[in-house]
């Protein structure tokens, strides 16, 4: 076994490096400036000096949502072309490949948890790159996994919690949308996950146990952050609606994802979002 991994300097990446090195799993990790999967001779060329590999997790991604609305070109590019070529790839090397997408391929109407099997209705053009990405994906290399995955946070890079600990360290007050509902995924819990699912096919969910708002969940990191000690200046965390908080692309008002089908395969539900939180936070303290 010899796995390839996209996007290795992103959240996901980085935490799947340390999961695979830790199972013994040999891997090779690239970032753009080793092979920019948005051009199949670089791919191409990265596959033949590093190669072969049996596995592909495919983790790089055009995940700014809003700057997506004034950059569809190349928010399609990333999300939707890319891994239609590694698919190509894969197909034809023989490669298993494990594709990460978004519960923002939801409209976010729904009221109960997305199975895997609810219609897709992305409402912003980051969503409709990544739904775009599935169906291509799957039309090269039906065989493929695909994992829908929600919230992502970790110990690197900026995400919901390193965005809140920055605010809260610099403000006595914060506003938070508190209309959005999700579920939270640690990167290294995550990565746990997708190591178990090398072999799967077809789609599947998975997050963290336990659903909760934005409002909510900042609620819990100021209050994670002050039991391990770590200095805020933020005495007051205000609940906002989306409609205040006037976001140039639209986000799912409910997007929390049904697991049950991932939960089953693993034999187990990732630990509750609250659990890894508190050990995210031991990184800043």
């Amino acid at each position: 076994m010899k796995v390839w991994v996209t996007g290795a300097e992103g959240i996901l990446g980085s935490a799947l490096q340390k999961a695979l090195r830790g199972k013994n799993i040999p891997f090779v990790a690239s970032a753009r400036r080793h092979a920019d999967v948005t051009d199949g001779e670089s791919i191409e060329a990265f596959y033949r000096r590093k190669g072969p590999f049996t596995h592909l997790i495919h983790c790089a991604a055009y995940t700014k949502v809003d700057r997506a609305e004034s950059e569809p070109e190349e928010a399609w590019i990333v999300n939707a072309q890319a891994p239609e070529e590694l698919g190509r790839l894969a197909a034809r090397e023989g490669m298993r490949m494990l594709h990460i997408s978004t519960d923002y391929v939801f409209d976010g109407i729904s009221s109960t948890p997305y199975t895997e099997t609810d219609l897709l209705k992305p409402a912003s053009i980051y969503g409709k790159t990544k739904a775009e990405g599935e169906a291509r994906l799957l039309n090269v290399l039906p065989d493929a996994c695909i994992i829908r995955t929600s919230w992502l946070f970790g110990p690197i890079g900026r995400n919901f919690v390193s965005t809140m600990l920055d605010l809260m360290r610099s403000r006595e007050m914060v506003r938070v949308v508190s209309d959005q509902r999700g579920r939270p995924t640690y990167a290294p819990d995550l990565a746990e996950a997708l190591i178990d699912a090398l072999d799967w096919k077809g789609v599947y969910h998975i997050a963290n146990t336990g659903q909760t708002s934005w409002y909510a969940f900042a609620l819990a990191i100021r209050a994670s952050a002050r039991s391990k000690g770590i200095l805020l200046s933020c005495y007051s965390v205000e609940p906002i609606s989306s409609i205040e908080f006037d976001a140039v692309a639209p986000r799912p008002r409910f997007s929390v994802l049904d697991t049950t089908k991932a939960d089953r395969e693993r034999g187990k539900p990732l630990r509750f979002w609250k659990e890894s939180l508190k050990e995210c936070l031991s990184i800043y303290a």
